[in-house]
């Protein structure tokens, strides 16, 4: 297949975001061409040095928090592997993400189980193999977690704000302050060891004050918590630390300032952790597709690519504002980007690529290694993107 040169269809690089931006998408189709090279479908390239990369970053920011990687963002063993190897520990949602950390060597106490509500038999077999960290944000969760877990250690998930976010997660989950009155008097009634706190500012996040907010709220919770018998141990900031897709995204760097500032009163005996997902393995990842054809229809142009909504592209159809970079040359023009299933849920929005886009080119969607393959389906029939592994 004839090869064409790189083509950024990004926007005006007359600022120094712009050109950080710009640079970061030249760099990760740096480790994505090569492995494109003999296409034969749909594929994620992942740059290992990139996600060791992206841990460091995190960790260097905020020297007090220890990253837990949110399983769920993308839990292939070799990510999960280079992730152990670099000292992050792990959070799950469910028994499979368990199984996954425990074939790996993971030990179960390091294990943090923040999916605030889980089915009996998920919180039995947990706490058989180990695990001891459990989040819960209602009371009715805290009594099964003390029939079930009786040395459990738990955190109460508390509702902030999701404003600034991409994918907002309140309404969901999330104790009221009134729900957090009533968990603490049922784990005094139940004996259950209540010490710590937990939030989540919403996926994508670029509003920095929904952290800043949410341990200022942790820590007026502490002092309930002592006032009533029970010793504070863990804080856990969650997740939405943002990729920066746009100048307008805060780097972590960015966010680091507010939050070092406001744990700087917070007692050394509590352990400060958080839930990165997106950030340390979103920008590791390329996401590589081909155009199956074109359409023009009245005084649209529509483009289809054999990898869609279904095929790892569903936070795109959602509005994350990832970009599509074609390996062709020419003047840009606004095409309305679809998937290739026959379900008109598969559009992509419109995105801005070479007016001269032929079948067979292909596109490259940077920054998608979270939540791509793991909310992928061969709906239709279309192949799920295959991983590779690059340095």
């Amino acid at each position: 297949m004839q090869q064409h040169a790189v083509n950024l269809t990004v926007a005006s690089v007359n600022d120094r975001q712009h050109l950080l931006i710009a640079e970061d998408i030249r760099q990760q189709l740096s480790f994505s061409r090569a492995a494109a090279a003999d296409y034969s479908g749909p594929l994620l390239v992942l740059s290992e040095q990139r996600l060791r990369d992206n841990a460091r970053r995190f960790m260097q920011a905020m020297p007090r928090v220890r990253p837990h990687y949110a399983v769920k963002a993308n839990q292939d063993p070799a990510i999960l592997e280079l992730l152990r190897q670099e000292g992050t520990g792990f959070e799950i949602a469910s028994s499979a993400e368990l199984d996954t950390l425990l074939e790996l060597g993971v030990p179960a106490h390091q294990v943090f189980y923040s999916n605030p509500i889980k089915s009996p038999a998920a919180i039995k077999y947990a706490s058989a193999k180990g695990v001891r960290w459990y989040a819960a944000d209602c009371t009715e969760e805290l009594e099964k977690i003390a029939a079930l877990a009786p040395l459990a250690k738990v955190y109460i998930r508390i509702e902030v704000s999701n404003e600034g976010s991409s994918w907002p997660l309140a309404g969901k989950f999330g104790a009221s302050p009134k729900g957090v009155l009533a968990m603490i008097a049922c784990a005094l009634r139940l004996q259950v060891n209540l010490c710590g706190v937990t939030f989540h500012v919403g996926s994508q996040c670029t509003n920095i004050n929904n952290w800043v907010e949410g341990i200022k709220t942790a820590k007026d919770i502490f002092e309930q918590l002592v006032d009533r018998g029970f010793i504070p141990q863990l804080l856990n900031l969650g997740g939405g630390y943002p990729l920066q897709l746009t100048p307008q995204d805060p780097s972590i760097e960015d966010i680091a300032l507010r939050i070092n500032c406001e744990l700087e009163t917070l007692p050394d005996t509590i352990q400060v952790m958080a839930e990165p997902g997106r950030y340390l393995v979103g920008s590791a990842g390329c996401l590589v597709s081909q155009v199956m054809g074109v359409a023009t229809r009245d005084d649209s142009r529509w483009l289809y690519l054999d990898l869609g909504f279904y095929g790892g592209l569903i936070e795109l159809e959602q509005g994350i504002a990832f970009t599509l970079v074609s390996q062709r040359t020419g003047a840009p023009e606004l095409w309305s980007v679809a998937g290739p299933t026959c379900d008109a849920i598969d559009v992509l929005g419109q995105h801005y690529l070479p007016a001269n886009m032929k079948p067979e080119d292909l596109v490259f969607i940077p920054s998608t290694g979270a939540y791509s393959l793991c909310c992928a389906s061969d709906f239709n029939g279309f192949a799920i993107p295959r991983l590779v592994m690059v340095a």
